[in-house]
């Protein structure tokens, strides 16, 4: 926690992009892993990476959520929060209200399912990706896209976005243009923030936990 309540230091960070590397925890998108342990439990496991985090569910009272089964979470991580606190001028993490944060919590829980890698459409299929709600009924948009390897279009991993569509509930109208990949909204009042997931597929015993990049804000701010 005391970490997160004041920013890191260089040296912290260095150790944590260090840390990242173990197991199979950072893997690009590309191997799974099989935990022994609930999703709350894997957390707790890894303070260098989720200790704020685990704050976060316990404060807000969100922890017994993603204790419960059948459920898909998208981790984020303490870097993640550090992104928050700047952005909103930094403050100290215990300054801000609970329900703010337990409302930005939800939006990264998915309770009653299991979302798997594979079970999201490419960003250009047919499907164009997928709406889905997260805790509390908040609107959440998944597409997944796809490297080129050795040089070979779409013959590389699949990595999984999670976007916030901001209130958007209506099918998405997607268009592309020639130097941009990103779905866009028609209408430019309605802005979508995303994350890449850098791990995704890890199993624990009551679900699926997929951890978001290191430079993604926590709460998808505009």
């Amino acid at each position: 926690m005391k970490k997160i309540r004041y920013f890191l230091s260089f040296a912290i960070v260095l150790v944590f992009a260090t840390a990242c590397q173990k197991e199979h925890f950072t893997d690009g998108g590309v191997r799974t892993g099989k935990l022994n342990m609930n999703v709350y439990d894997f957390l707790k496991s890894r303070p260098f990476e989720f200790d704020t985090i685990v704050w976060i569910l316990d404060k807000t009272g969100l922890a017994e959520a993603v204790k419960q089964n059948n459920i898909t979470f998208f981790a984020p991580r303490d870097l993640n929060v550090v992104n928050y606190l700047k952005r909103i001028g930094g403050a100290k993490l215990d300054t801000v209200n609970v329900d703010t944060l337990r409302k930005a919590m939800s939006k990264y829980i998915f309770p009653g399912r299991k979302v798997w890698r594979d079970s999201i459409p490419l960003e250009k299929s047919p499907a164009g990706g997928m709406l889905i709600a997260s805790l509390n009924g908040y609107p959440m948009y998944l597409d997944t896209w796809r490297d080129a390897y050795n040089g070979i279009p779409n013959a590389g991993p699949i990595f999984i976005r999670i976007w916030d569509p901001h209130g958007y509930t209506a099918s998405p109208i997607r268009r592309f243009d020639p130097i941009s990949k990103w779905p866009e909204l028609q209408n430019r009042y309605n802005p979508w923030v995303n994350s890449a997931v850098i791990t995704s597929n890890l199993e624990a015993t009551n679900g699926v936990i997929h951890a978001v990049a290191g430079s993604h804000t926590f709460n998808f701010p505009y």
